[in-house]
């Protein structure tokens, strides 16, 4: 499927050149959305209800149901939207599937950040249009002018242009342009990337901590296993030795009997003769 995508992105690439060879491309076109409905029954005859469980399948579903709107009438414009079919190669490789998780997982985080990007650059534009308004009114002559001249800063791109035009009229300006694009530029963006870049650890790490929890679960059960059938051993053990003592503390028992008895009065016997003797 994943050579069916790009074979279908060559082909959307292509008949933007038009030409003769447009039908036979529009024919494999339509050849390639085919093997996608397929594709698309047999994962819902296979999955059932598991099938909407992940929102990629949704992803595909859509994908395959634009690809089908006939290019007349008035779902025509959304025809355009079939360029979405290259977008399954994310659909396709995992490793692109799990980019694309670590930075929805980073939504949060970015937003904290951009949100406070955003009061920066407000704060900053209503400033520099009282500022810098009256005297130079191609950059900062409105609010909406001057929100467009602070994201040009912002990008520190053609900066110069905006800076020497006010340097002119206020010497004193590349104050405001240094501590405002080194706070936005440096410091509020390279946030947003950390944020991302720490969402896209934890993202690919996930995977690792999972197999090492595994791993962990193995060698635990292997431990306790063992310790099962040592305590086994020790109490054959201690069952064979207090057997050991019974059998001895009976020979011990035995022998201080028979020495009892070589002790103590003649046999009858021997005691009728001796008075007769006397």
């Amino acid at each position: 499927m994943l050579a069916v995508i790009l074979v279908n992105a060559v082909i959307l690439g292509w008949a933007t050149y038009g030409g003769s060879a447009l039908p036979y491309l529009e024919g494999v076109e339509w050849f390639v959305i085919g093997l996608f409905v397929v594709e698309m029954f047999l994962k819902l005859y296979a999955w059932r209800g598991g099938f909407w469980r992940d929102g990629w399948n949704w992803f595909d579903f859509a994908v395959v149901v634009i690809s089908l709107i006939p290019a007349a009438g008035p779902f025509a414009v959304l025809r355009i939207l079939r360029v979405l079919r290259v977008l399954r190669v994310v659909t396709a490789v995992p490793q692109m599937r799990q980019i694309i998780g670590a930075l929805f997982k980073a939504v949060p985080g970015m937003g904290t950040v951009i949100g406070l990007l955003l009061i920066v650059v407000y704060t900053s534009a209503i400033l520099a249009q009282q500022m810098f308004g009256e005297t130079v009114p191609e950059f900062f002559g409105n609010l909406g002018t001057t929100l467009y001249t602070m994201f040009l800063l912002m990008t520190t791109e053609n900066w110069p242009d905006v800076s020497d035009a006010v340097l002119e009229h206020h010497p004193s300006a590349w104050i405001f342009f240094v501590i405002y694009i080194v706070l936005t530029a440096f410091i509020i963006l390279n946030l947003v990337i950390g944020v991302i870049v720490t969402s896209m650890e934890q993202e690919f790490s996930k995977g690792r901590w999972a197999e090492d929890q595994e791993l962990e679960l193995v060698q635990h059960n292997a431990v306790m296993d063992r310790l099962v059938e040592l305590s086994e051993q020790v109490r054959r053990l201690e069952d064979r030795l207090g057997a050991e003592g019974g059998d001895a503390q009976d020979g011990d028992d035995a022998t201080a009997k028979v020495s009892v008895g070589d002790g103590g009065d003649p046999p009858s016997g021997q005691e009728s003769s001796g008075g007769g003797s006397g």
